[in-house]
């Protein structure tokens, strides 16, 4: 009866053993499935953007792997044609990242800080904003746009000339009010930082703007992070803006200029979707490695931000 019952723990205790390993296959294959096909766009379109025209007219694999790679396709972004939207691209996101984190900082902390009548009603405007469409706002702006005093060929009432239409300025002006809802992530996050460290830095003889820049940003650096992030985004995947006011595809972006190529080839032309495929694939590197090196910084951003002190 020992032996037998020895025996019985013993193959219990196996299977005991054996059956999370047998939960965490099961786990690692489904999420690995669910990881090919998230994944399978992103391959699909650096593939297709190695094949050939004529190969990829004629094919309908779920693989279009190519016989000779042509990584001429991937290179015309880097040709003069090609430049100039991919710098346009970088300049815009560069500027409105750094503008729109400036305004989040000051805004945020003056609304978290200190107290004064319009307080509250500004707080009011911030999140009522964020329930406005921004697709509404596009045909004010673009009127507002158009019609700018002696910009473009205007006369002091805004009319004659184009304003700012068709200009590289019109990209690069923080239009609209979606810099409201960092300035309220900036604010809740600062709810959380004790005024200890701004009170040391005034009896050490700091003013207002050291004390921001010496004391409070390097405290938030998380919550700026995720601001940065997702502005850095959001601006670089943006196509409609650019789109809506550059007719010129070398003065706008690269979005912008994808989708112009994608609307020309459903009307007339060579069609060469490898191309497209191609620049595609280049224009998703840069936000992917932005994620990649501070997703680190966008969970200790959004923790911070929900904790209120």
């Amino acid at each position: 009866m020992n032996r037998v019952a020895t025996v019985s723990r013993t193959n219990s205790s196996a299977m005991d053993k054996a059956f999370p390993i047998i939960l965490r296959s099961i786990w690692l294959i489904i999420m690995s499935g669910l990881s090919f096909v998230m994944l399978y766009p992103f391959i699909f379109t650096v593939l297709a953007g190695l094949n050939t025209q004529a190969e990829f007219g004629h094919m309908g694999a779920l693989f279009p792997v190519p016989e000779v790679p042509q990584f001429g396709n991937l290179l015309f972004m880097f040709t003069p044609r090609g430049i100039r939207p991919l710098v346009n691209t970088i300049v815009r996101t560069g500027w409105y990242t750094v503008i729109v984190c400036l305004m989040a900082i000051l805004m945020g902390y003056v609304m978290a800080r200190y107290e004064f009548k319009a307080k509250r009603f500004f707080a009011i405007t911030i999140l009522a904003t964020q329930v406005i469409p921004g697709v509404l706002t596009l045909i004010p702006t673009f009127v507002m746009m158009a019609h700018i005093p002696f910009v473009g060929g205007n006369d002091w009432m805004g009319m004659g000339g184009r304003g700012l239409i068709n200009s590289r300025l019109a990209i690069h002006l923080p239009l609209g009010w979606g810099f409201l809802l960092w300035v309220f992530l900036f604010m809740q996050a600062m709810k959380a930082l004790p005024r200890d460290f701004e009170e040391a830095a005034e009896l050490d003889g700091c003013g207002f703007l050291r004390t921001i820049f010496r004391v409070v940003v390097p405290l938030q650096l998380p919550i700026i992070a995720v601001i940065a992030v997702n502005v850095a985004l959001g601006v670089w995947n943006d196509w409609l803006i650019p789109f809506l006011y550059i007719t010129d595809v070398q003065r706008s972006t690269l979005p912008a200029y994808l989708g112009v190529l994608v609307s020309a080839l459903q009307q007339f032309g060579d069609r060469d979707y490898p191309r497209i495929f191609a620049m595609s694939a280049v224009a998703i590197v840069p936000p992917f490695l932005i994620f990649l090196f501070l997703q680190k910084y966008i969970m200790q951003g959004i923790a911070s931000a929900g904790i209120k002190g």
